[in-house]
């Protein structure tokens, strides 16, 4: 079962994406640099909660999008509320 990203949110999460890309980057540099542990964790917490941000945004588009068309398609919203359940219980959201 495929459930794209809308396409108005898409822009948006590939640009956080993108941000939490060179947070990593920084941070690897901050350890190859020697860099003080506590900046690194620092540093680590922000991108941390960068990547549960864009979960967020993902889960947002799929309660959106998503659970609607699987309750259209199938009429079983027990099942689609299922589905959901699993995906927070992965996310840990």
């Amino acid at each position: 079962m495929k459930h794209p990203v809308a396409s108005d949110a898409r822009k948006n999460i590939y640009n956080r994406l993108r941000r939490i890309e060179g947070q990593a980057r920084g941070i690897q540099r901050m350890v190859e640099e020697g860099k003080d542990c506590t900046q690194i964790i620092t540093q680590l917490t922000a991108l941390q909660a960068a990547v549960k941000n864009v979960s967020k945004l993902v889960l947002s588009n799929y309660l959106e999008c998503c659970i609607e068309e699987e309750m259209s398609r199938s009429g079983d919203y027990r099942a689609a509320i299922r589905r959901l359940s699993e995906i927070l219980i992965q996310a840990k959201l």
